[in-house]
């Protein structure tokens, strides 16, 4: 392979573009929703879909594209995947409906998903191992950037186009020139591929695990309405069911691959006491960032609202607000990759893993004490060290997992890295609705004597969600000190 950086590159483009469709719609989905006349009282669930119907394909997808990739050779997965990405984008802005704008991204996100993993698995084919910590760096830098991004795209192009299928139109010329730019590049591309049949019973299990998980971990988010200091409902009935089911499933793929001749992901890896850690520190960044990716809107927008009551344009503002705010976590995160996987390529996965933590840790125990006073400078710079530290594991955390498989099963491991990093995250989602809200509630109801309830009640209101937030700040600290354990016990061997 005569040019490994200019293919990286040309990989790199349509990976960007997918990570950016992520999260574009969130910018975009109240024109969406009055454009399909659904109703934000009754209908807020189903358009809710819209997003997350994406990140669901988007997660399954990567669990057995990753293998077919293994099996059938990156390059031909890989110029499908993004085929089908362009397609999906095709009937998501030609969408009529509702259910027809979700289908249109769920078939975008199937191509989209498969895209990172399989790429992931070709720097481990093209690379040598000496390069192939920063080639990843590369990618886990463009990925997050791409979704770091979304938002604030899809905010630039309806505010000068006001369209949103002008954002699902524009994919289609940009698919097309990176569809033939990668598949001139990986023409000289070796083309690996195991001989190893394909297993539906894994692929079909760890799907269905993965649908009721995120199901039943974002039902947590359905807890119905309260007043000032009412009741407020729990979640739906089926979220419960719909865990245990996929922890259920689990165990039964877990089975399933112990008796596979040739089963989707090879359970050898975790032997490897460095890629069991490794794999363990993907799930709790993930976890832990949710909490951060989420927090800070909801602290920004719940302030300004709070603050300004009489101002009619003030979600706009905070909008606005919260999305630079996020990209001083977001933008050192994508930052800190490349240098965290050629600390990694260097000295070892240990040190950019470590140090990466303890930074992230820190920050995160800082954001934990905001306060209704805190200024955007202070929340900025805790976010921007939480950000780098987060940024330098991600690197190290893949090339650890991807050098402990097989070459013939790049792709799968490539797969298990983000998938388990995308689960982490629904459980991060999941866990600050379960806790915060029933939290916020009590402290609403507890505070009804309080004084500045009555004199200055949207004071008391903004220090009841400061500390609400704090304290799943420190439940992330948790994640991310759980997280550090984990390199310190497992990496030290590097």
């Amino acid at each position: 392979m005569k040019r490994p950086s200019l293919t990286l590159a040309l990989v790199c483009l349509a990976i960007f573009v997918g990570a950016i469709d992520l999260t574009v719609v969130s910018a975009v989905l109240p024109r969406v929703m009055l454009d399909m006349r659904v109703s934000v009282d009754t209908d807020l669930g189903r358009a809710a879909w819209v997003v997350s119907g994406y990140l669901l394909a988007y997660t399954v997808s990567m669990t057995f594209m990753g293998r077919l990739s293994d099996i059938l050779g990156r390059r031909g997965v890989y110029l499908i995947c993004l085929g089908v990405f362009i397609a999906g984008s095709a009937m998501a802005a030609m969408a009529g409906s509702l259910e027809a704008l979700i289908l249109g991204r769920v078939v975008q996100a199937f191509g989209a998903g498969a895209m990172v993993p399989i790429s992931m698995a070709l720097v481990g084919d093209i690379f040598p191992p000496a390069r192939r910590a920063a080639a990843l760096g590369v990618i886990g830098a463009v990925d997050t950037a791409g979704w770091m991004v979304g938002h604030l795209y899809g905010g630039v192009l309806m505010r000068a186009f006001d369209s949103w299928r002008l954002l699902f139109w524009l994919n289609l010329p940009v698919g097309i020139l990176a569809l033939g730019l990668t598949w001139w590049a990986l023409r000289g591309v070796p083309q690996r591929r195991d001989t190893g049949g394909f297993d539906w019973l894994g692929a079909a299990l760890i799907s269905a695990s993965l649908i009721a998980l995120n199901v039943g971990l974002a039902a947590g988010g359905d807890l119905g309405g309260s007043d000032f200091y009412g009741e407020r409902a729990g979640p739906p009935a089926y979220a419960l069911p719909l865990v245990l089911a996929a922890l259920a499933l689990l165990a039964a793929f877990v089975w399933a691959e112990r008796r596979c001749p040739h089963p989707l992901l090879d359970l050898a890896i975790f032997r490897d006491r460095g890629a069991a850690a490794a794999c363990a520190i993907n799930a709790l960044v993930g976890f832990a960032l949710a909490l951060a990716i989420t927090n800070v809107p909801l602290f920004i927008n719940t302030r300004l609202a709070l603050q300004n009551l009489a101002e009619p344009d003030i979600l706009r503002q905070a909008a606005w607000e919260s999305g630079w705010m996020l990209s001083a976590l977001t933008l050192t995160m994508a930052a800190a990759a490349v240098p965290g996987g050629a600390i990694s390529g260097r000295f070892g996965p240990h040190v950019p893993t470590r140090v990466g933590l303890v930074m992230a840790l820190s920050g995160t125990l800082m954001m934990s004490r905001w306060q209704a006073g805190s200024s955007y400078l202070s929340m900025g710079l805790e976010l921007a060290l939480a950000g780098t530290g987060l940024g330098l594991v991600i690197s190290p955390v893949a090339e650890t997992v991807i050098a402990a498989s097989d070459p013939a099963r790049r792709g799968s491991a490539a797969a298990l890295v983000i998938a388990l990093r995308l689960v982490g995250m629904t459980a991060g989602v999941a866990a600050l609705t379960l806790y915060g809200v029933p939290r916020q509630d009590a402290l609403r109801r507890a505070g009804a004597a309080n004084p500045l309830a009555a004199s200055d009640p949207a004071g008391f209101l903004i220090g009841v969600a400061a500390q609400v937030i704090g304290e799943t700040f420190l439940i992330g600290a948790a994640a991310l000190a759980l997280a550090l354990a984990a390199g310190v016990w497992g990496l030290d061997r590097e």
